[in-house]
């Protein structure tokens, strides 16, 4: 993640009211107002928080996507999982969308799950949420991605929570930002041509119609 260019990502403006449903069904039902999110990506996740009253700190290594959201006055701290920087902030949840997959191993994988405890206990925290693409659903098409080492199922991601003792609240598959019918948006997904689009538009929509896991974890 360190290496990536959020301006090589084709990005329409529907993805905002994407990323903002899906946000707003994983934190349904949770009693959160403030967050820490590891990766950060285009800033997404910081924007809804600040929208809908809900305290949001960063941990980002990309030096871009890092000052972007310091220039849009977020507090942003640099740090590479599985090492949780020095922060200060309060949180109730860690949140980490596809960020496990980018580790480069179980080891690592096992040490973010244990940092993670540890800094929630330490903040008087609860939740940690967890989205990763499932090699599964994906395929080869995992790989498009040359950040991708560590592979991630939906049982491998559970059994790790489990044997580094959280609680497992809910798992969900979903696509884009649908739960129900993500099944069905998967497999509209894997009949279209592609190859007719533009590369960027393409790689966009097929990554977006790919199902994803939605994995929430409580300490308690």
């Amino acid at each position: 993640m360190r290496y990536y260019d959020p301006k090589r990502i084709y990005k329409p403006k529907l993805t905002v009211w994407v990323r903002n449903r899906l946000y707003r069904l994983a934190l349904s039902g949770l009693n959160i107002s403030s967050i820490c999110e590891i990766g950060i990506g285009s800033g997404y996740l910081a924007r809804y928080c600040r929208e809908n009253g809900i305290a949001w700190t960063g941990v980002e290594p990309n030096e871009r996507s890092r000052q972007a959201a310091i220039e849009n006055g977020f507090t942003v701290y640099n740090g590479t999982m599985p090492v949780f920087p020095e922060i200060s902030e309060q949180f109730d949840a860690i949140v980490a969308s596809h960020v496990i997959e980018h580790l480069n191993n179980f080891h690592e994988a096992i040490e973010m799950l244990n940092v993670c405890q540890k800094m929630l206990r330490s903040r008087g925290g609860r939740y940690l949420i967890l989205l990763y693409p499932d090699i599964e659903k994906w395929g080869n098409f995992f790989w498009v991605d040359y950040t991708h080492s560590f592979v991630t199922t939906k049982k491998r991601v559970e059994d790790m929570l489990l044997d580094t003792n959280w609680q497992i609240i809910r798992s969900d598959r979903y696509v884009g930002c649908f739960f129900q019918l993500g099944y069905l948006l998967y497999l509209v997904g894997r009949v279209i041509p592609y190859f007719l689009l533009p590369e960027k538009q393409g790689l966009y929509l097929r990554s977006a119609l790919q199902q994803n896991m939605l994995t929430i974890a409580s300490i308690e």
